[in-house]
């Protein structure tokens, strides 16, 4: 591509996904293919499900046989997935830590509709402060550097699921700058363009590189 027409792709997108242009349909579209990958990946296969939150799809993957590492920082989701998904559950192991590029510990803010009696409110808990509703609390937490965890990590990756609240970007950069992508079968995130002018245009930026670099095991239009 040359300017113009990174130009254009990249107002394109930031319009589409800013503003939730046919956000729906895409949406959609990618959600099929998901569970069409899953519904093929055989038994004992290696997933990764961060931001598992209450454990929704962390129990959808262990009921398909898969071996699940599940990563959630905040301390009330992670009580109900232990409930959902079972603490002794022998293809399941549970970090409960925040993921970025290096080891450090941050805040986990609440968002407007967080309500401690209810824990599935807290899906839209995230470390960007601009994130947390008015009078709402934050968890202090732990976040690990998940590039040297992949690194570590020495079989094939069937599947990495990622939705981590406007986090996502940084992460899937440095993923694709250390050719990890190369050892993971697909990698689906929800990306949060909606959240900031900011992620919305470093989302373009990651959306043009995939397809300048041909990278097509990355979808980034799912959930």
């Amino acid at each position: 591509m040359n300017f113009i027409n990174d130009f254009i792709f990249k107002f394109k997108w930031y319009l589409k996904n800013r503003f939730k242009i046919n956000r729906s349909g895409r949406v959609k579209e990618a959600s099929i293919e998901f569970n069409e990958y899953i519904n093929s990946l055989p038994r004992r296969s290696f997933v990764i499900d961060v931001g598992a939150n209450v454990g929704k799809f962390t129990n959808i993957f262990l009921k398909k046989g898969f071996k699940v590492h599940a990563f959630e920082p905040d301390p009330i989701a992670v009580n109900e997935l232990n409930k959902n998904c079972g603490d002794d559950n022998e293809n399941l192991k549970l970090f409960e830590v925040a993921v970025g590029i290096k080891k450090e510990s941050k805040k986990l803010y609440r968002y407007r509709k967080f309500d401690a009696a209810n824990p599935e409110t807290t899906i839209g808990s995230s470390v960007l402060s601009f994130r947390s509703g008015k009078d709402k609390p934050f968890a202090e937490i732990k976040c690990i550097d998940f590039i040297d965890y992949l690194k570590n990590i020495e079989n094939k990756i069937a599947l990495l699921k990622m939705d981590i609240e406007g986090a996502e970007v940084e992460i899937l950069e440095k993923i694709i700058d250390e050719k990890l992508y190369k050892k993971i079968g697909k990698i689906y995130a929800e990306t949060h363009e909606r959240f900031s002018h900011r992620i919305a245009v470093e989302t373009v930026n990651l959306r043009l590189r995939l397809v300048k670099e041909n990278i097509n095991n990355i979808n980034l239009n799912w959930g």
